[in-house]
């Protein structure tokens, strides 16, 4: 039933109660975090950390002037940019009441706490509807026309994973400052595509307020680490509107071992390529029609009258794989169903269950 469908993937307690199978015999291809992750220097960190009292005794810097500084030259900005919080949600709120948001464009479909969080901050709300024929690609001349006073989009798109490249969003803002639109740009999966990234341009345009994850891409979202990169006199102003101590002395810990970790940041791009073209083409032999995706899952067209709600079901039920559920996406076709990029061996594994369980649904 649709009511009893997670919000969001990786909720494995909800998916194990339904079905009456353990979590630990579950799949997870629902949540887009990297399998090769946290890298070495992040748990042994946090090893370290716990095995030293006066960290778990002292509260966290205030300022997180240590945090800040590692994520600035991972970005490419000043600290001063920086604003973190223990996740996305927090960020986003708080640019919406700092910068007092009243109309925002919103492309749909999207990450459905975008809306969600608009809603809560009396935000009147203006979708756009973005098409599977188009492969969901943003209309950026439309964007800039109309009444809303904000944008509130994903570069990669979520849930296509379709990416749009640096120049395009870059002449996009640029026609937005002219227009007094604020572009709200959600990063969370960018790390997969730095060249892309519009974090460096913030000082340029102060309409920009930019929004990354660390945990996704460094497999560690059980610490919750995000931060947000704006001009430094919004930057301060964003920081005012969230509550003190939003990382913990841990979390902040490891994140900075994580990003001094070149060689993982490299070998996961390389590994992700190479896994998501391999499940791609495996996908095309089944005629499951994928996206072309530049994050590390892809979104699953399936074939004609093969039902994406009985297939979810048959895959759990019968080869305990749990897939995104994409049916709480707002306006997304039927027979859509998202896959996480995991291991090689894990990839395989789906397409077998994929082909064996076609014919059911």
């Amino acid at each position: 039933m649709i009511e009893l469908v997670p919000l969001h993937g990786g909720q494995l307690r909800q998916i194990s109660e339904r079905f009456n199978i353990s979590s630990s015999q579950l799949i997870d291809f629902s949540a887009n975090i990297n399998p090769d992750g946290p890298p070495p220097a992040a748990l042994s960190t946090l090893r370290t950390s716990l095995e030293d009292i006066s960290i778990l005794n002292a509260y966290p810097d205030l300022e997180q002037a240590s945090l800040k500084q590692a994520i600035a030259g991972y970005a490419g900005v000043h600290p001063k940019n920086i604003v973190v919080a223990n996740g996305f949600i927090p960020l986003l709120e708080s640019a919406l009441r700092t910068l007092r948001v009243k109309r925002c464009l919103l492309p749909v479909p999207a990450f459905v706490e975008y809306r969600r969080s608009l809603e809560r901050a009396g935000v009147e709300i203006e979708p756009y509807i973005l098409t599977p024929g188009s492969n969901f690609r943003y209309n950026i001349d439309v964007f800039v026309q109309g009444k809303h006073d904000a944008v509130l989009l994903a570069n990669p798109q979520n849930p296509s994973g379709v990416l749009t490249t640096r120049n395009i969003l870059l002449q996009f803002v640029a026609e937005c400052a002219d227009r007094n639109i604020t572009v709200l740009l959600d990063e969370a999966f960018i790390d997969y595509a730095p060249a892309d990234s519009l974090t460096p341009d913030v000082e340029q345009f102060a309409n920009l307020i930019v929004f990354r994850s660390v945990t996704k891409f460094y497999g560690i979202p059980g610490l919750r680490v995000a931060y947000e990169v704006a001009n430094q006199t919004i930057a301060r102003a964003l920081d005012e509107y969230l509550p003190p101590w939003p990382i913990t002395t841990l979390a902040s810990s490891a994140v900075i071992s994580a990003l001094a970790d070149d060689s993982f940041a490299g070998r996961t791009r390389l590994h992700n390529d190479g896994r998501r073209t391999c499940l791609s083409a495996g996908l095309d032999a089944l005629t499951i029609h994928s996206y072309p995706s530049a994050a590390n899952f892809l979104l699953l067209h399936l074939p004609d009258g093969v039902s994406a709600e009985r297939l979810w079901r048959y895959m759990i039920v019968e080869h305990h794989m749990v897939l995104r559920n994409c049916s709480n996406y707002e306006t997304l076709p039927s027979r859509h169903l998202r896959a996480a990029i995991r291991t090689e061996q894990e990839n395989d594994k789906l397409i077998e269950a994929l082909a064996q369980s076609l014919q059911f649904c």
